[in-house]
């Protein structure tokens, strides 16, 4: 009885077109409802997903590159290491020297010891004393040492007016030549 009721009662809604009109609305509003806030909650997700995966593309790359440029100056390294044909800093100073015409500026070269560095290097040092230097005569020192076909890495440098001639400089530098054990 209840069931026929409600059948009735559905009938005669229905019936009735203002009635009827109403209920499509609300039937296409409730459709579009169930439609659209899944598409748009949905647009959110994959807006916030593609943000966070730009980032980490970003940060990926980022690191990529500083990956390769560290890689490629652990290569240039690595090359200066096997194309040193020298076995001491003494010999590497003067290859140096003799290539810049300040051979005979050298006052003394005194090897501070060789030491092995993670079983993988030996770093040769030397304290090296020059007289009368000029300044030119400096940069190019600083220039061929930086530039070697070895690795070799100046510790440390003081650097004095002549006594004699105010314009000339002593100068005094830690050296060290790392190479294979």
């Amino acid at each position: 009885m209840k069931i026929e009721s409600l059948v009735t009662l559905i009938s005669d809604y229905w019936q009735d077109r203002a009635s009827r009109n109403k209920a499509v609305i609300v039937m296409v509003l409730i459709g579009l409802y169930i439609l659209i806030i899944p598409c748009v909650l949905w647009e959110q997700a994959a807006e916030k997903e593609l943000s966070e995966l730009a980032a980490k593309y970003h940060e990926f790359s980022t690191l990529a590159y500083k990956f390769r440029s560290l890689r490629e100056s652990v290569n240039a390294i690595e090359q200066k290491k096997t194309l040193a044909k020298t076995n001491s800093v003494t010999q590497a100073i003067g290859d140096i020297s003799l290539s810049i015409g300040i051979k005979e500026k050298i006052k003394s070269v005194k090897v501070t010891g060789t030491k092995k560095i993670m079983d993988q290097m030996s770093e040769d040092s030397a304290e090296v004393q020059m007289e009368k230097l000029n300044m030119s005569e400096l940069i190019n020192l600083f220039y061929k040492i930086e530039n070697a076909p070895m690795i070799l890495a100046v510790k440390r440098v003081v650097i004095k007016k002549s006594f004699e001639n105010p314009e000339l400089l002593d100068v005094t530098m830690a050296l060290s030549l790392f190479g294979s054990p």
